[in-house]
Formats: C-alpha cells, sequence, structure tokens
C-alpha cells in the first residue's frame, strides 16, 4: 500500500516498470485515498541514509546541474557523490542519476529539505541536522551576541581544527583582493551581524525589482559560512560570492584579473548599499549608518574671465588712413585685459559632502637607490599623511583644466573609519607603487585634532538634566548616539532614566572622544625584483593580505587567502598598508 515503507532499492530491474505499476495502482484509489497517503509518505524515514558521503560535499560551489549548466530554485545535490543536479521528476537529471548511478539521497539546494529518488518522498530524520547547518547556516540573536566572546576551535570532517569567522578563502586565480577586502569587512560588527541575517530573518529586496539583490544575498551567504562553526571544510570556497561580483561589475572585478583593493573596496559598498534597499537618504542603510560620514569642502579658484573680442569692423587696410588708429585701440585693449587678469578676484565655494572612506596621498617616492638598485623605503607617520584633513591646510589640485586650492575639513567621522593609502598610479606604460612604509597606532588612535563637527563638540548632560528630560526625549538622545537598543526592553520611565545615566558614565564619554582602535588591515606586498629598472608591474604581479583581531582573546591574524597564521601586532605597522579599518572607542559594549 502506499502507507507502507519504501520499496526495496533497484539493482538490475527497470523502475520505470516500478514506477508505472504504483501509478496504475493510484489510479484505483480515490483522490481523498491520494492524498492521505501523500501525507504520510511525506515523513517517511529512508533506508538509504547510511550511503551518504559526508566528506564528499561541498555547498560552497555554485548552484547549476552538473549535466544541463542550467542554475535555478530547483537544484538538487547528491549527498552520496556530491554533484548537483536539476529536478526531481522523470526525465530529469536528478532523477536519471538516481537510477544510472544508484544514489538515492538528495537534497534541495535552496530549501534545503532532502528526498529520496526515484520514489520521491521526502525524508525528514534528525541525522540530517548537521547536513542542514552545513548547507545554511542559521544564528539567533543569543548565537550572534555570543560570537565575539566564543573561544573555542571547531572542528571539521578532516579532525582540522579552525576558529569560525577566521577562515581561508580560496583563491581562484587573482581573487586575493576580493578575499582580503571581504576578511576585512567580516569583522565590522554592524555590518557582520546585519548580514548573519539578511535573507533569514531581515528580508532582503528580490532580484527582479534590484539587480543587486543578488549581490547581497550572495555577500551575506559568505558571510554566514564564514561564521559558521558546522562546516564540513575548515576553509570557504567563494565561487558564488565571485560570479555574482563578476555579472554586476560587468566582468570589471573578474577571476585572473588582479584590481586595486579600494576600486573594489567602493564598488562594493555602493553596490551593497543599493543591494539591501538603500536610497540617496543619509543612514537609509546599513551601510551609511555604520560607515557614512560628513567632510566639508572648501575649493578656491579664479573667477573665469570672459576675453574681450578685440575685432572690430574697421578699415584696417594700407592706405585706407584707420590702420594707426586700430592699432592704438588693439594696445589698449590688450594692457586693459592683463590688468583685467590681475586683479581677478579669488572665488571660493564651500559644500558639504558624504564620504564611505578618506584617501590619503602618500608622500612622494624617493628618488635615490641603493648599491643594488632597489629603493630604499622611508617611513611616514600616519599624523603627517593626515594633514590634508587638519582644516587648515590648502591643497593644489586640478579640475577639469582649471587650477584650484581644496580644503578639508571633517563634520562628523562614523563609527567605522575606513582610510585609503594611495600606493598606486598610474602613466602611460604601467602602475606605479609608493612603497613608503605608514606607521600608526593599533589602539588610542586619537583624531580630535582633525573634526570640526558644527555647533562645537556635543557636552555630556548631567544627572539632572537627564531626569528632567521626557521620555520621547531621552529615547531621541541615545539613537543619536546609535545606543537604541540600551532602552529596548525598559518600560517605566524610571528604568529608562537609570539606563541612559549608566550608558553616559559608562560609554558616552568615550564616544565622544573620536578614538579609534584598529579591526582591519589590508597590505598590498610586491615580490622582491619590483622597484627595479626594467621590472614587472607591481600591480599584477603582487598580493593582498588581511591582518584582523580576533576580541575574545586579543589575538591578531594574518590571513593571506587559505593561510590563516598568528602574527604580532607590532608587526602590523610594519607592513605596506594599504586599507585601514578603525572603530570608535565604546561600540563594542553598545
Amino acid at each position: 500500500s502506499l502507507t507502507s515503507s519504501a520499496p526495496p532499492h533497484h539493482q538490475k530491474q527497470n523502475p520505470y516498470e516500478c514506477i508505472g505499476a504504483m501509478s496504475a495502482k493510484e489510479n484505483t484509489l480515490t483522490g481523498e485515498q491520494q492524498q492521505a497517503g501523500k501525507k504520510r509518505t511525506r515523513t517517511q524515514t529512508c533506508p538509504y541514509l547510511d550511503t551518504i558521503q559526508r566528506k564528499v560535499l561541498d555547498f560552497d560551489f555554485e548552484r547549476a546541474c552538473s549535466v544541463s549548466l542550467q542554475s535555478g530554485p530547483h537544484i538538487y545535490g547528491c549527498l552520496i557523490c556530491g554533484r548537483f543536479f536539476r529536478g526531481k521528476g522523470r526525465q530529469t537529471p536528478a532523477f536519471i542519476h538516481s537510477v544510472d548511478e544508484g544514489h538515492s539521497v538528495f537534497v534541495h539546494l535552496t530549501k534545503g529539505t532532502f528526498w529520496c529518488l526515484p520514489d520521491d518522498y521526502e525524508v525528514i530524520d534528525p541525522s540530517l541536522m548537521d547536513i542542514s547547518a552545513a548547507l545554511k547556516p542559521t544564528y539567533s540573536l543569543e548565537d550572534i551576541q555570543k560570537l565575539d566572546q566564543n573561544h573555542d576551535l571547531s572542528r571539521d570532517l578532516y579532525m582540522k581544527r579552525y576558529l569560525p569567522g577566521y577562515v581561508g578563502l580560496n583563491n581562484l586565480k587573482k581573487t586575493d583582493y576580493i578575499n582580503a577586502t571581504i576578511q576585512a569587512l567580516a569583522q565590522v560588527r554592524p555590518l557582520r551581524d546585519y548580514f548573519l541575517q539578511a535573507g533569514v530573518t531581515i528580508p532582503l529586496p528580490t532580484e527582479e525589482t534590484n539587480k543587486y539583490a543578488r549581490l547581497a544575498r550572495c555577500f551575506g551567504e559568505l558571510i554566514r559560512k564564514m561564521w559558521s562553526n558546522k562546516r564540513f571544510r575548515s576553509n570557504v570556497d567563494p565561487h558564488e560570492m565571485i560570479q555574482a561580483i563578476s555579472a554586476a561589475s560587468n566582468k570589471r572585478f573578474h577571476v585572473g584579473k588582479q584590481a586595486e583593493a579600494s576600486a573594489f573596496l567602493s564598488w562594493l559598498l555602493n553596490c551593497l548599499h543599493i543591494g539591501v534597499g538603500g536610497t540617496r537618504k543619509a543612514g537609509s542603510s546599513i551601510i551609511h549608518k555604520t560607515f557614512q560620514g560628513v567632510v566639508e569642502l572648501t575649493i578656491r579658484q579664479r573667477k573665469k574671465v570672459v576675453e574681450a573680442d578685440l575685432n572690430e569692423e574697421e578699415d584696417d587696410r594700407l592706405g585706407s588712413g584707420d590702420e594707426e588708429e586700430f592699432e592704438k585701440k588693439q594696445e589698449e585693449r590688450l594692457k586693459n585685459l592683463e590688468e583685467t587678469k590681475k586683479e581677478t578676484e579669488i572665488e571660493e565655494k564651500t559644500t558639504e559632502a558624504k564620504f564611505l572612506h578618506l584617501t590619503l596621498d602618500m608622500p612622494e617616492k624617493p628618488l635615490f637607490k641603493d648599491d643594488e638598485g632597489g629603493l630604499v623605503i622611508p617611513q611616514e607617520p600616519l599624523f603627517n599623511v593626515l594633514q590634508k584633513f587638519n582644516g587648515k591646510k590648502f591643497c593644489d589640485t586640478v579640475q577639469g583644466g582649471v587650477q584650484q586650492k581644496r580644503r578639508y575639513r571633517l563634520r562628523k567621522l562614523p563609527n567605522y573609519l575606513i582610510l585609503h593609502l594611495a600606493r598606486f598610479k598610474q602613466n602611460n606604460f604601467y602602475n606605479e607603487k609608493n612603497p613608503t612604509i605608514v606607521t600608526f597606532p593599533v589602539k588610542n588612535l586619537d583624531l580630535s585634532q582633525y573634526v570640526f563637527p558644527k555647533g562645537g563638540r556635543a557636552e555630556v548632560p548631567t544627572e539632572e538634566k537627564i531626569r528632567e528630560m521626557s521620555t520621547k526625549e531621552l529615547k531621541t538622545f541615545l539613537k543619536k548616539h546609535g545606543n537604541a537598543n540600551v532602552v529596548k526592553n525598559a518600560v517605566e520611565k524610571s528604568e529608562i532614566v537609570d539606563a541612559v545615566i549608566n550608558f553616559v558614565k559608562t560609554k558616552l564619554v568615550r564616544l565622544l572622544l573620536d578614538k579609534y582602535d584598529l579591526i582591519a588591515n589590508i597590505c598590498h606586498d610586491s615580490p622582491s625584483d619590483v622597484g627595479k629598472e626594467g621590472k614587472r608591474d607591481p600591480l599584477e604581479e603582487g598580493s593582498y593580505r588581511c591582518h584582523v583581531q580576533h576580541k575574545a582573546s586579543s589575538q591578531w591574524y594574518e590571513i593571506q587567502d587559505l593561510h590563516v597564521q598568528e602574527t604580532m601586532p607590532q608587526l602590523i605597522g610594519l607592513s605596506e598598508s594599504y586599507l585601514l579599518i578603525f572603530e570608535r572607542k565604546g561600540m563594542t559594549d553598545s
């Protein structure tokens, strides 16, 4: 009957005869009996679960059929050989594979449900929970809060230890700049916490209405895999993410093509902002809430002078009698024009702009070389490079063929500050790299002298003033400083007041100091022979690596593609840093 256990596994018999016989029997039953039978068969236990080979399973690859190469929502993974197939109905690649190879257990790669083919019934068994966790890792709010306090190492199926969140990413040929950028962004706590739930508990726009929705979905899936402690492998292959990057960028960032990590980071942040539903409005996405700051730009340039028309309808031909008078007028007009240019006023224009990262100009590359022909590498403190944003210095630039002087004045710094050290310059033939080592503090980077907030710095309210505030004013005050969750569970006003007073005494002072701690550092390494005459392009031949800190143990790790190893913080400042991500002090406790 239909309610009996699964039929014996096919060996040499024709499976279509068995299915045809079952179909004939089903035709003799009423519709109610068929529906009841289907409901009962959905909860069958499969006798072929012991044939599953977990060591061959790899869910990091693109979800596409290995036979037809088609992708879509109905792709099934064979749990015996690890290959992907389309569909589960008759004449589909998955059905034919189950008949030809005798592989019976499949998983729906999108929904995460398990099926037995060719018998076509759903399998529900607690022994498959580890496969579900490896396929689609999920995190509760409690799990997310414990991530930064985790000290325990996890083991993969090969008994290799790894630390969740600090795993290697496979290099698919010159994709190290993508790997390093993703490793750095995975350490930004608000961004990480959002994408651990994006697409699961937090809805994302559909791919039909948003062209970058697929990119945001793939980024969230990759972040969830990197922080999972139930993986079958200790490393992650970012195949789907890189395919989504290549498609969204029209192959600007593609496998086999090296690129600058700063250009990729800028592009990725803007695309993720749109992909999660962000708009032009400030703070409309998690990207803007985390990385967006405000800078005031003052531009000085000479006003454009419209030259007078020196040609008039006068007869300056010889013998006309007007040629001498015409020459005198021409000389007078030229003299007046030169005096006008000298007395031209300077035009000054001030505007405010929002930024996601700050670009710092590197000091000029030294001209002298060592005895072997290589450049002597100088060192420069970060504070010297930051003079561009001291609010006083005017930098000479050329914009649209017009010489300008620009002054940058920071009005507001974000909670997570990205600094880009512009090491590469492109000439007519190849890329040039400035190897200057920029030294910086790993902790307590004080940027107070570079910030000029409108209306002056915010004052810390006294306890009496806090008690005089209304409930709405208290919540607005917390929201302004990014700590609205402090009173999430408070009901009475007295509870809100006590929470605000505690926040002001323990956290607000640090949030107002504009002090930062380093959480990620991306550096670019060039081969030893680059920099000498007649040698190769440093961008094409170089490689990227990333330094990140494990907050629970304060241990720094160096990650380069699949290689993860411990390092000392003293060595970070001696590397050729390219992108720096700083976290405002006090954000970890928020």
